[in-house]
């Protein structure tokens, strides 16, 4: 497990986890499954219900327009937020993952999520407060009120808390490398 930077120095406020054995660290994964008409029709196929349950009724092809261009306003908010290493936006666009935690008690290794301006936005990304720094673990399409109703969710709640206990180690051999997302 690595943590790269999502743009070139001197930004040191917006990093990424990349897992053993992938290509992509969490952030560029994220853009490419929300860009890709095949996975999102994949994952509206497999989780219908649950988007028609909140949501209502919704053709496959506008599901997959509305996501990507979720996806491309919180990706766009993201980094121009990270661009400006003079000030703590990036870290106040994300918000406690649990939603009685105090926004103005920010902690070490608190978990984050993010999601998009919009009211109905079902996109989040996942990460960790690290010594001045967001650290991005994953994300998801999230259709339930609770992250272990579904396996997708769940499994980025297990993403948090491994690489909170890889970073809680206070772990020498954390790695910082260079990644620049464009």
């Amino acid at each position: 497990m690595e943590i790269t930077r999502t743009f070139e120095l001197p930004n040191t406020k917006l990093l990424a986890i990349k897992f053993d054995g992938e290509k992509l660290d969490a952030l560029e994964m994220l853009q490419e499954q929300w860009s890709s008409v095949d996975f999102l029709k994949e994952f509206f196929r497999q989780f219908h219900k649950d988007y028609y349950e909140k949501y209502g009724r919704s053709k496959l092809n506008r599901l997959v327009l509305q996501v990507q261009d979720l996806a491309d306003d919180l990706f766009e908010t993201l980094y121009e937020l990270a661009e400006d290493v003079e000030s703590d936006a990036v870290a106040e666009f994300f918000k406690p993952l649990d939603n009685r935690e105090s926004v103005s008690e920010p902690y070490e290794l608190q978990k984050l999520k993010a999601k998009g301006e919009e009211r109905t936005s079902f996109l989040r990304i996942y990460a960790l407060r690290f010594k001045g720094t967001i650290i991005v673990t994953g994300g998801a399409i999230k259709l339930t009120d609770r992250m272990g109703d579904r396996k997708h969710t769940n499994d980025e709640l297990k993403k948090l808390e491994l690489v909170k206990a890889f970073l809680d180690k206070d772990n020498p051999d954390v790695e910082f490398s260079y990644l620049d997302i464009t």
